[in-house]
């Protein structure tokens, strides 16, 4: 869009109304000044587009058209709020003017011309707390919804309870173990491997518990094996979970051949390295 010039002429009668005059009247005499049409959103923006400032403060803005409260009625607003809530004033203005101002017109004329109640919202040096001289377990002794000694909630699952995880198809299991997360005694585990624990001991480091069939589901210790996650990566590579049950044997065993041969040529490239220092 392309922005309206104005003359040193009109941007010193703005500059100069405006110490005087609010937007609306602003607005009206520029126009009269100069046979213009300008709207009142377009003689703001030019006061802000040119740092033109009126200099008043906000509880000396000036007002024009209908105004809701009388000067009476502001000054009484002003000499009453001091220490009071909003709520409290409405209460005290209606009172005394005979008026229905709701809480949000009692709070929008404080806050138009920024009187304050010099409330800070805290509590003042010396106050006395309600419960002063009491003791908690007084204030909040146990009612018929409190919850008993030794309660346990009626959602909490017996040890060996069983879900699917819905990420993997993998069958979870509660376990007498610690969580490591929440500290608690009791925790969720893959049957897997917990099926695979209780036969062999804890999983080494750096091995994993996989499922010969690759059907998750299925937890029978005979289906298990330990595996390295080498071996676990070049499985997953070769798309073994979904390769045909025949052919599921030559995959594991060419996997297992490849991480042997890595392994060795580890073993060589080191002894190299070894003798070449």
């Amino acid at each position: 869009m392309k922005r309206i010039k104005y003359t040193p002429q009109q941007l010193d009668f703005l500059r100069t109304g405006y110490l005087s005059m609010n937007i609306r009247s602003l607005t009206s005499a520029f126009n009269a000044e100069f046979g213009l049409a300008k709207a009142e959103t377009a003689i703001k923006n030019t006061l802000n587009n040119h740092g033109i400032k009126c200099g008043r403060k906000i509880k000396d803005r000036l007002w024009s058209g209908s105004r809701l409260y009388t000067d009476e009625q502001l000054r009484f607003i002003r000499d009453n709020y001091t220490g009071r809530s909003v709520e409290e004033l409405k209460d005290l203005f209606n009172n005394r003017f005979g008026t229905s101002m709701t809480w949000q017109q009692i709070k929008s004329a404080v806050s138009n011309r920024g009187i304050i109640s010099g409330r800070t919202g805290c509590f003042e040096k010396g106050h006395a707390p309600w419960n002063e001289g009491t003791k908690g377990q007084g204030l909040t002794t146990a009612n018929k919804r409190s919850f008993k000694k030794g309660n346990a909630p009626k959602n909490r699952k017996p040890l060996g309870h069983e879900r699917i995880d819905p990420r993997y198809g993998y069958v979870l299991i509660k376990v007498a173990e610690k969580n490591p997360n929440t500290g608690f005694p009791t925790r969720y585990k893959h049957k897997h491997v917990h099926i695979w624990e209780l036969e062999n001991g804890p999983v080494p480091e750096g091995m994993v518990v996989a499922v010969k069939n690759g059907d998750p589901a299925c937890c029978e210790i005979d289906n298990l094996m330990l595996i390295s996650r080498a071996e676990l990566l070049n499985l997953n590579h070769h798309g073994y979970k979904d390769t045909p049950a025949e052919l599921k044997p030559s995959v594991l065993a060419l996997v297992k051949l490849q991480s042997k041969t890595g392994e060795k040529k580890k073993i060589l490239k080191k002894r190299g390295d070894n003798h070449a220092a």
